[in-house]
């Protein structure tokens, strides 16, 4: 097949930086899907982004203007000159099948499926209808009315990265709800590094409020009055960066506490690798991609209670699912999974364990199947 992949964000093929789970689920899909079909994608483009690219076997198309290669809710001129670029270059491909990765994407790509007379699949990590201003402030005025406007013209098929996912969706349509969840590459975390000497603990996550990372920062801060040597890395950007470096600096734990972005992926499993203990506290979550990375690493995590934690990892198989608003809970059993090592060997078993259900070559086949199914019925 010819296939069509609609992303709003992309890494280029150095260093590979993904900055959320909706591009990480593009590539893996693109890179192992790229070995039997035809695969091109369209992205925005990067400050620093070039604008054809290939790699993995596929070839990335970016369009629309330069712009800060960070996923925000942000940048809405730039985001709307985007999708009048790629709807029109988008008419250009000779594609069986296109598919949109986010609420701008699922519109660009309705709109070339339209044009084009194929079928149109919309992945899902997460449906917001009426959350919109209460996750995204005012600007989510807009993703609101793209997506009621996206649902109501309606997708040959939808793929919903949770069952979580999928009963949001089933509310709207019951057309071909299909879901498929995220995954890892086991073979990227092969590589061997011996653990930091000090225990460590690392978030992942894009910093945003609903993300919730002041509740590790919280937990992280009583924890550090127990045990001295411990340490909190923090991977990620967005809105809320400088509001948890000035908290950081406030609890007086700035020498304790590391922020980076923006790695190149082998870097970051390798910090994956050496840390010791995950943690993930959001309130609102697609499917949480970074737990189970962690976990193929063989870290144990101490994440938020939230539905889709509860149903990816299997009601805590691996870790703890604690009250996202209740840091003293997290810092607890953080200092249970630091300080008592056969628990910590037993978590960390169970957690690598979980991330093995997880296969992106598992994952690209259930996706393969659906676009090949949707085809088929559309030509009938």
């Amino acid at each position: 097949m010819n296939i069509l992949l609609v992303t709003e964000f992309f890494p280029s093929g150095k260093g590979l930086r993904f900055s959320g789970g909706v591009e990480a689920r593009t590539f893996f899909i693109a890179k192992f899907l790229a070995r039997k079909h035809s695969i091109s994608i369209i992205a925005s483009r990067g400050l620093k982004d070039p604008k054809t690219e290939k790699m993995y076997g596929f070839t990335v198309y970016r369009v629309g203007p330069k712009r800060d290669y960070s996923a925000s809710v942000g940048h809405l001129i730039s985001r709307i000159k985007f999708i009048r670029d790629a709807i029109k270059f988008g008419r250009t491909f000779d594609v069986e099948i296109v598919d949109g990765g986010n609420y701008i994407s699922h519109f660009i790509a309705k709109n070339i499926a339209v044009s084009k007379k194929i079928p149109c699949v919309a992945w899902y990590p997460d449906v917001w209808l009426n959350d919109w201003i209460k996750n995204a402030g005012m600007y989510g005025l807009f993703g609101e009315i793209l997506e009621r406007v996206n649902l109501l013209r309606g997708f040959n098929s939808y793929i919903a990265i949770s069952n979580n996912t999928a009963n949001k969706l089933k509310k709207f349509t019951q057309k071909n709800v299909h879901v498929v969840y995220c995954g890892v590459d086991e073979n990227e975390f092969m590589v061997d590094r011996a653990k930091f000497k000090e225990p460590t603990i690392i978030s992942v996550s894009r910093l945003t409020k609903y993300k919730n990372i002041k509740t590790v920062i919280l937990a992280f801060a009583s924890l550090s009055t127990k045990i001295k040597n411990v340490r909190l890395i923090i991977v990620g950007s967005g809105s809320e960066e400088n509001r948890l470096k000035d908290l950081v600096k406030e609890l007086k734990i700035t020498k304790r506490v590391n922020f980076l972005k923006n790695l190149p992926r082998r870097k970051l499993i390798e910090l994956y690798k050496m840390s010791h203990v995950f943690s993930l506290p959001s309130t609102v979550e697609g499917f949480g991609i970074a737990t189970i990375e962690a976990g193929a690493a063989g870290l144990p995590y101490v994440n938020s209670d939230a539905p889709i934690h509860q149903e990816v990892t299997k009601d805590g198989f691996g870790g703890y699912l604690e009250n996202s608003e209740i840091p003293s809970d997290f810092s607890k059993r953080f200092h249970e999974l630091i300080t008592n090592e056969r628990l910590y060997n037993r978590k960390s078993k169970q957690a690598k364990k979980l991330s093995q259900i997880y296969s992106w070559k598992k994952i690209s086949d259930q996706t393969e199947a659906i676009y090949e199914s949707t085809v088929k019925k559309y030509e009938y």
